[in-house]
């Protein structure tokens, strides 16, 4: 009987190496993609942040109008209202648009799901 139970713990220790071992050489490819999911991360936190940036410099040169008053305001057709820029402001040269990037860029594997 104790034969059989050394038998049977061999075994398992030497399947439970065997699974252990094949998980272990599965980590570096793991590995590699949380630190491309960290740098894409970093990424779309810096350009959003640039984007929020741009947002306030827009809204302090433009004047930000409460989105209350604009939507009762807007049925009433009074364009003058949203369009007036404060004369004594120097006009800016134009609106740059921001880069973009495409997710599929940085993971292509879900650029081969299907669209929804």
């Amino acid at each position: 009987m104790l034969d059989v139970l050394r038998g049977d713990s061999s075994q398992v220790v030497s399947q439970g190496v065997l699974r252990i071992h094949a998980k272990a050489a599965e980590m570096p490819h793991i590995y590699s993609r949380i630190h491309r999911l960290e740098a894409f991360v970093r990424m779309v936190g810096g350009r959003v942040a640039r984007m929020e940036e741009q947002v306030t410099k827009a809204e302090a040169e433009l004047g930000a109008f409460p989105r209350a008053f604009k939507k009762l305001l807007h049925p009433m057709n009074v364009p003058s209202l949203f369009s007036k820029s404060a004369p004594s402001k120097p006009q800016q040269a134009g609106y740059e648009v921001p880069v973009l990037f495409r997710t599929e860029d940085y993971f292509p594997c879900c650029s081969e799901r299907p669209q929804l």
